[in-house]
């Protein structure tokens, strides 16, 4: 995902290029045109021209009739065609700038096809993995001595929870984790929709929004991967999954609980 974004990232500059220099290509192509007409009508008659200087700047010149004319190629480099010799060139350059600009195109398109179904089967995974987790869940308390009791996902006071097999956390969120990953459920309330939420994933921060009011917002105790990290909007919650940058065991998810 992360290198079709930058292979989008390259070919749009490119194309932003191409789009500078095809008038100026043209418009090198439509003088020559020009002069090449005055040749060949052999009036004898000076011509009148207005060029630019720089920006918002122009002036005015009066030209012989010529037989050739210098093209700048860039790089300090400037050689001198005869009219025939200037139209060829520049039209095959016009040429090959429209061919490459639609290839570019049809590159672009791809791409956006690619990053979009990347993402889409990303969010599959992630909705998988949770799917999983959750029938190994009830599978494990089905299978659990009646005796037992049971693990609670709703503590009713904001204190931690020291339960290492289940969640910990408060009212506002909940979270466990292993060695390569956190999950977190942040509630909202009954009814909210996807478009509502806002949820913002960064390495060292994380911040949860709905409707613009602020769910959960808190510097994380470690660095997590934003690329590695997806979140879903279940049953009255938020369910993120946090891919941690070093394996090993978080403290706590925030390094300042923020109320």
């Amino acid at each position: 995902h992360t290198k079709y974004q930058y292979m989008s990232s390259s070919i749009a500059a490119q194309r932003s290029s191409l789009k500078v220099k095809l008038p100026d290509i043209a418009s090198a192509l439509e003088t020559v045109r020009h002069l090449t007409a005055k040749r060949d009508a052999g009036s004898g008659e000076e011509s009148e021209y207005t060029y630019q200087l720089a920006e918002n700047l122009w002036a005015k010149a009066s030209a012989q009739e010529t037989k050739c004319v210098c093209l700048w190629l860039g790089a300090n480099v400037m050689l001198e065609y005869s009219l025939e010799e200037a139209t060829e060139l520049l039209t095959t350059n016009e040429t090959n700038a429209k061919n490459l600009l639609e290839s570019l195109t049809d590159d672009m398109n791809f791409l956006r096809d690619q990053i979009t179904t990347t993402e889409v089967n990303i969010a599959r995974a992630h909705n998988y993995g949770i799917k999983i987790k959750k029938d190994q869940k009830e599978e494990a308390e089905k299978n659990a001595p009646a005796a037992s009791e049971p693990k609670s996902f709703a503590p009713s006071s904001r204190a931690p929870v020291d339960d290492s097999k289940g969640m910990m956390g408060g009212e506002d969120y909940k979270w466990k984790q292993d060695q390569d990953e956190l999950e977190v459920w942040v509630p909202v309330p009954e009814g909210a929709k996807k478009g509502e939420l806002k949820v913002t994933i960064l390495a060292e921060t994380l911040k949860v929004e709905h409707s613009g009011k602020v769910l959960l917002q808190g510097t994380l105790a470690a660095k997590v991967s934003p690329d590695g990290s997806t979140w879903t909007l279940g049953k009255n919650r938020v369910e993120l999954s946090l891919e941690k940058i070093e394996t090993a065991q978080w403290p706590s998810l925030f390094e300042q609980e923020e109320v």
